[in-house]
């Protein structure tokens, strides 16, 4: 074949693995939040495996491009690489639901291997079988190799933009991986076909048809999948979920947002009518009963939207309230799905970044951001505090919401926060919304003037701040100290979702 002896071709196989290296990692990193979020050590689980993927992948296919000298070795390479990245979102779901209810971080690591190594070790051997296949020369080589993991990084940069900001948004991490697959995949299948190896070409035929008349497979369950989006900041589901008083179904549903599968807001729209029960979830209407007595002219900023109960809360209250929000997918949530009122201004931004550049003051300022159950580092030291004091209008207060741990190793990131307002110098108190800190939250009243004295805080011999660290911008160790904290809540929302019928018949990913 002519085209064989064109080094352009093999180029253009090299921008394509190295685009679909890239694809691979994030779609692999997406397909696990759900289950495992996307904290520091999942992320840098996906890195250490993708990277040892391709060392492995280096180093096997250097052996194999001196020892065999067949170019067709790297179609079928690359046509094995194709298939493990169709069959990733498969193989995930079962991984996920086989191993995913163990200890986390070695979950994590062994989902990471089984879903991200194989894929990604057939790439890593492609870019020397290339090299291999273009060199005739051994002076040549040094140049050859340059030339081909530089346009295999091109490739990769370019994936990551596209994917990130686009594809993965757009069409979920099914169809993307799938689509990975065949871009990857048909090139080779037509080399391996006109040289008529038709065990390979008809394989990976009939497996690309299979997995794209798999994709969007039914489920069955009382609980209604409303809205459901992937994106790099994590997956969005709004849920409604049947509403059950002594084991029989009542009218109506309540409605709930999750960020990979953890919970944000809980909206029971008939809970007060139905059975007096509440309608959003208690640290709700802690914040709002402490600002009761408040006048109406007050200004509340809200850092972290969520489904909108507090905007809505509070607005309700007739205080004029805006939200800084940096995932534009949960403003368009808020709005359409929990019928946040237009006149509530959102701001797309990141809350530092809106600390630093917004020219408003305001009399109270509340802190409610997760990323699943991981609070942002960079919101949560002495300098962003000096910062959101400028912020406040005199007698202005603050409240932080957090999870409900404060004692012991699993409470230390927590403590940190206190501490850290109080080396700002903030006067500050904290208070649980419930006894049992697996369904508490832990809310931070924080002000440079007086607090009210009629909340039951807890006493302040509860907050041990002797091992608690005053967070700073060059020593961010939010992500570290609240590490037990965030494990312990993913099982807890793991266990829900595989021990509930309803909840288990769910998708774990498009």
């Amino acid at each position: 074949m002519q085209v064989l002896q064109n080094k352009r071709f093999y180029f253009l196989l090299s921008f394509i693995e190295g685009g679909s290296v890239m694809a691979t990692e994030l779609l692999g990193a997406k397909m696990l939040a759900p289950y495992f979020g996307s904290s520091l050590y999942v992320w840098a689980t996906v890195l250490a495996i993708t990277l040892g993927g391709l060392a492995s992948g280096y180093f096997a296919g250097g052996i194999l491009s001196y020892r065999n000298k067949s170019k067709f070795t790297l179609f079928t390479v690359l046509l094995l690489a194709a298939l493990f990245t169709v069959l990733m979102p498969f193989t995930s779901k079962l991984v996920l639901w086989a191993i995913g209810m163990h200890s986390l971080l070695p979950s994590v690591i062994l989902s990471s291997g089984c879903i991200l190594f194989p894929p990604v070790f057939m790439m890593g051997m492609v870019s020397p079988l290339i090299i291999g296949a273009i060199t005739t020369d051994i002076k040549e080589s040094g140049r050859a190799a340059g030339a081909i993991y530089a346009i295999s990084t091109v490739g990769g940069i370019i994936a990551t933009f596209l994917f990130g900001f686009y594809i993965i948004p757009s069409y979920g991490l099914t169809i993307p991986a799938i689509a990975t697959g065949i871009l990857l995949g048909i090139i080779p299948c037509i080399v391996l076909l006109i040289r008529k190896k038709l065990t390979q070409t008809i394989g990976f035929f009939l497996l690309v048809a299979w997995a794209c008349s798999a994709a969007e497979p039914s489920f069955s369950s009382e609980v209604k999948v409303v809205y459901n989006q992937e994106g790099l900041l994590g997956q969005l589901l709004v849920l409604d979920y049947p509403r059950y008083e002594n084991n029989v179904k009542q009218e109506g549903y309540a409605r709930w947002l999750f960020v990979n599968r953890i919970s944000q807001t809980m909206d029971d729209s008939l809970a007060m009518a139905n059975h007096k029960a509440q309608r959003y979830f208690p640290y709700v209407y802690h914040i709002s009963n402490y600002l009761d007595s408040f006048p109406k002219t007050t200004k509340v900023l809200l850092m972290g939207l969520g489904g909108g109960s507090i905007a809505k809360q509070l607005f309700d209250q007739g205080f004029s309230v805006d939200v800084c929000e940096l995932d534009e997918r949960i403003a368009y949530v808020a709005r359409h799905y929990f019928h946040l009122n237009e006149k509530v201004n959102i701001t797309v931004d990141d809350a530092r970044h809106y600390i630093r550049t917004c020219d408003k003051k305001y009399d109270v300022i509340v802190l409610d951001m997760f990323k699943g159950e991981e609070p942002p580092n960079h919101v949560f030291t002495r300098e962003a505090m000096d910062e959101l004091k400028l912020m406040l209008n005199k007698n202005g207060t603050v409240f932080v919401n957090g999870l409900g741990y404060y004692e012991g190793s699993i409470g230390k990131a927590m403590r940190s926060v206190y501490k850290t307002f109080g080396a700002a110098g903030f006067k500050v108190r904290a208070e649980a919304t419930d006894k049992n800190p697996d369904m508490s939250n832990l809310l931070f009243y924080a002000s440079l003037d007086s607090l009210k004295t009629n909340v039951p805080y807890l006493p302040e011999s509860k907050l041990d701040l002797n091992d608690a660290v005053v967070l700073t911008d060059d020593y961010p160790l939010l992500d570290k100290l609240n590490a037990e904290a965030a494990k312990r809540w993913r099982m807890l929302s793991i266990n829900s979702f595989r021990e509930d019928a309803g909840q288990y018949s769910l998708p774990i990913f498009n």
